[in-house]
């Protein structure tokens, strides 16, 4: 199993968390600020050699969840409800 490479500027998790629920339709965009965000989050992906999408999604989860916030109880179904929408994405 194979992950992108873990970019040497990577993205607040905090942010992500933030942007990827604006595009999710829980809170505002974001716009042009959001993009290294969300590009972020994009690029966090497994292949295995092809794209693997429950480990993508589990990856992405995990990542998320490295925001204090994120594992906040009230904000469990917002974290649910991004990984559902995006979590498979390649």
């Amino acid at each position: 199993m194979t992950a992108t490479p873990v970019h040497a500027q990577s993205v607040d998790p905090c942010t992500v968390y933030t942007c990827m629920a604006g595009i999710s339709g829980a809170g505002a965009s974001g716009g042009p600020a959001c993009v290294p965000a969300t590009t972020y989050f994009f690029s966090l992906a497994v292949f295995d050699p092809w794209f693997d999408a429950p480990a993508t999604s589990q990856l992405r989860r995990t990542y998320l969840m490295t925001c204090p916030g994120a594992n906040v109880a009230t904000n469990a179904a917002l974290l649910n409800a991004i990984i559902a929408e995006w979590g498979t994405v390649p």
